[in-house]
């Protein structure tokens, strides 16, 4: 028996970061076994292809101006699971799709429009259903329980207990506003014992000329995760990535940049899963390393580990398959 088809369409840039690329990825990789997968998206790099070919079994490549939207109606029969994640897919286009004949599953972040969609994820904790306009037929997966991220995090080994770097700083693949320049600046000053490793994905910043500093770019799932438990302590926006952390059961200070983060961060910080410290972009060099300093007292560092651990299960790729075979 053939294997039904899901579309995932999200696109990924130095522009708009990676956050919808990974995250949706994510999902195909939890599903490529059971379903055939078609990652649909624009102008793709060729980090973003080789990502692509490790998980999915097609790909399709849309233009870069506004005909994307019609043109990947084109590849629509009406028989497939379409999966969507960006705020330019309207509610109008939502319907579009559902006229085809498609069962729809939207990603969701900031839920600022109405949803059509079969199912809704949106994996910040402590979203309110209430919050959210749709149809009585749409189904809400909310919460860690449906965490959108990579085996690399959900069947992470067990922690190194001699960590090779002082702390790990990521603020995602677009960084608009050059928050890894003041963190690094800050950490300069700092006395730390190990270096600090610095994964940028514009890859811009002024480096610090010090062996204290290791700078990487473009890394994959399983560095990313590996470095993640090499690190004493991570500096991370509340995105997908502050997630991957909990997984992995790593304590991080943790801050957002843009609006679309607020509500991951508003969960991290009701749950004690990081050292919160609010708009990065007005964040203080003492706040830094106050929060280090809090976030290093042992006590403290052991709680949020211990609070992670009880918040992350990792078992979402399970529920998400169940969900989509029942669709």
């Amino acid at each position: 028996m053939a294997k039904r088809t899901i579309i995932f369409r999200a696109d990924g840039g130095s522009t708009i970061g990676m956050g919808h690329f990974t995250r949706t990825l994510a999902l195909a990789e939890m599903l490529n076994e059971h379903f055939h997968c078609v990652f649909a998206t624009r102008q793709p790099t060729e980090y973003q292809i080789a990502e692509i070919e490790k998980i999915c079994h097609g790909r399709i490549d849309l233009p870069e101006d506004d005909s994307h939207f019609e043109q990947f109606l084109t590849h629509l029969k009406g028989d497939e699971i379409v999966v969507l994640d960006n705020y330019y897919f309207t509610t109008d286009y939502q319907k579009a799709i559902k006229t085809k004949g498609c069962k729809l599953v939207c990603i969701d972040d900031i839920h600022d429009k109405h949803y059509v969609a079969d199912v809704v994820i949106n994996h910040a904790a402590g979203m309110n259903p209430l919050d959210f306009s749709r149809e009585i037929y749409t189904n809400l997966l909310l919460g860690y329980q449906y965490a959108l991220i990579r085996k690399e995090f959900r069947h992470a080994e067990e922690v190194c207990a001699n960590k090779k770097y002082a702390c790990m700083v990521m603020m995602g693949g677009a960084d608009p506003f050059n928050i890894t320049q003041q963190i690094i600046d800050t950490l300069a000053k700092v006395k730390l014992n190990n270096p600090v490793v610095v994964i940028n994905g514009k890859n811009s910043i002024q480096r610090q000329k010090s062996d204290r500093f290791i700078y990487l770019h473009n890394q994959t799932a399983e560095k990313i995760a590996r470095l993640m438990q090499n690190s004493k302590l991570g500096i991370f926006p509340s995105s997908t990535v502050a997630i991957e952390a909990c997984a992995v059961r790593m304590p991080f200070i943790c801050g957002y940049f843009v609006d679309n983060q607020k509500n991951i961060y508003h969960g991290i910080e009701k749950n004690n899963l990081a050292v919160c410290v609010g708009d990065l972009n007005k964040l203080q060099k003492t706040q830094l390393t106050e929060a280090i300093k809090i976030i290093s007292i042992k006590g403290c560092y052991q709680s949020i580990i211990k609070q992670q651990t009880k918040f992350m299960d990792n078992q979402s790729d399970k529920r998400l398959l169940k969900i989509f075979q029942e669709l």
